[in-house]
């Protein structure tokens, strides 16, 4: 799956404020639902199956977090990415009841079933290279994230 089409600037938010996961949940829904990329059920589906299965994981230098609904509710494939360098509480992924800042979230549309699974490889991927993630977190510049992002994803 080639998600190179479906990088947008007004897609990468960078250097937000450290703000509640559901605050954070909210405003990106507004976002996505504005442009049309998900259905009126997406904000509700995007904190229900953060609560059942959080995404959250520390990596060497930071957190991340990989929010994603399932296919019914996103009209478009699309990538968001969020950077706060303060970082965001989340629930972890391996142990739901304790709680971490994350610093980089990737909000993940995707429309078929499986395709998340390949792209999430390489997510993975891209999240074992530090320097790449800490060349994220710091961008002075959205294009500066997607050079990055298509270099490692696509």
């Amino acid at each position: 799956m080639s998600l190179n089409t479906k990088l947008e600037p007004e897609l990468i938010l960078l250097n937000e404020a450290p703000i509640d996961r559901n605050m954070l949940f909210n405003s990106v829904s507004k976002l996505l639902l504005t442009k049309g990329y998900v259905e009126s059920t997406y904000p509700d589906a995007l904190v229900a199956r953060e609560e059942l299965h959080p995404t959250a994981m520390q990596l060497e230098r930071m957190g991340v977090a990989i929010p994603h609904v399932d296919v019914e509710h996103v009209k478009e494939e699309k990538l968001v990415v969020v950077t706060c360098p303060e970082g965001i509480v989340f629930n972890q992924a391996e142990d739901p009841d304790c709680t971490m800042k994350v610093h980089v979230i990737f909000f993940l549309l995707l429309k078929e079933k499986d395709a998340h699974l390949e792209f999430l490889m390489k997510l993975i991927s891209l999240f074992q290279r530090s320097n790449e993630m800490d060349n994220i977190l710091w961008a002075k510049s959205k294009d500066d994230v997607m050079e990055i992002l298509t270099k490692n994803l696509y």
